[in-house]
């Protein structure tokens, strides 16, 4: 009841308000970009790790603005249902890609995580240099979108005819002879009490939020006690009194970023995996009315990094 009544009053705002997240934050992230690629910061893994994922965001929220702009703030314009072939096809593009891209932008925040972590002990550590990031993004991103494929494939566009609502208690089906389309699951997927599409729902609920949340909840904890660690002996040897001044802010805005990460993060984390475990009730009762906040706490991931 409560989670319907926050739909029906946020989802007034929501399309306009994500449209101008996502303008803003493709425009930050760019600038973000041009700085962290400069010849004198790209030497360091951090930055060549901070600028991919500024590039994964902007190509999310780019994706975002025109699916909440097509699907949300000139749906239905007509009164109709139903898209063209076309649209349906950049529906699921967007929908894999973004999910796809969000889950790289978590694994390197997490190998970002680890790389300041062994900066802490190592400063002449090779992972401090920005030779491994590209190996390790490519082994990442590879991973990932093999593991989207399966998303992709229990999906389908279907067609039907499309027919035209007159008012709320009344349908008039008026077939104009062209063939409209929606997105559905493969029969297979159906099968047996839905098993093929729930273990795809538990593959990407563990390997895209799970695995990746416990990740950044163990870095996060583990840079805190490293960082007061380092803290301490600092002030000790060097008696580093004034104001914190051992403090390691660089180490500092991370644990910042990835708490707001875990923020974010953990609750989808718990809800895929109570997808797959009750995919029809959490569907109907939070996909279905908390979905719209769900997405703008991933547009507010894409703009941690830049801020």
């Amino acid at each position: 009841m409560y989670a319907a009544f926050i739909r029906s009053v946020y989802t007034i705002f929501h399309r306009y308000f994500c449209a101008l997240i996502c303008f803003c934050g493709v425009t930050v992230n760019l600038v973000h970009i041009v700085v962290l690629t400069r010849k004198q910061m790209r030497c360091f893994a951090v930055n060549s790790i901070l600028s991919v994922m500024a590039i994964c965001d902007v190509i999310i929220m780019s994706l975002y603005f025109v699916y909440i702009i097509r699907f949300r703030v000139i749906e239905n314009e007509d009164n109709t249902l139903g898209y063209t072939y076309g649209w349906l096809v950049f529906l699921l593009i967007h929908v894999v890609l973004s999910i796809a891209l969000h889950t790289i932008g978590l694994y390197l925040s997490v190998f970002m995580a680890y790389v300041r972590w062994i900066a802490l002990d190592r400063l002449d550590s090779d992972w401090i240099r920005t030779r491994p990031v590209g190996r390790i993004f490519f082994g990442i991103a590879t991973t990932i979108f093999a593991l989207s494929i399966p998303t992709l494939l229990v999906h389908e566009i279907v067609p039907f005819k499309r027919f035209t609502f007159v008012n709320e208690n009344y349908t008039m089906n008026l077939f104009d002879n062209i063939t409209y389309y929606t997105v559905g699951l493969i029969p297979q997927a159906t099968d047996n009490s839905c098993r093929l599409f729930k273990a795809n729902l538990w593959l990407t609920g563990i390997f895209f939020k799970v695995i990746p949340c416990l990740l950044l909840f163990w870095f996060t904890v583990a840079l805190m006690r490293k960082l007061n660690e380092t803290s301490r002996k600092r002030i000790y040897l060097l008696g580093e009194k004034r104001k914190k001044m051992a403090m390691d802010k660089t180490t500092l805005m991370l644990i910042i970023m990835l708490f707001v990460f875990l923020c974010t993060e953990l609750p989808q984390g718990a809800l895929a995996i109570l997808n797959a475990m009750y995919t029809s009730d959490i569907h109907a009762y939070v996909y279905m009315n908390l979905g719209e906040l769900l997405d703008l706490l991933s547009l507010i991931n894409c703009n941690v990094g830049a801020t």
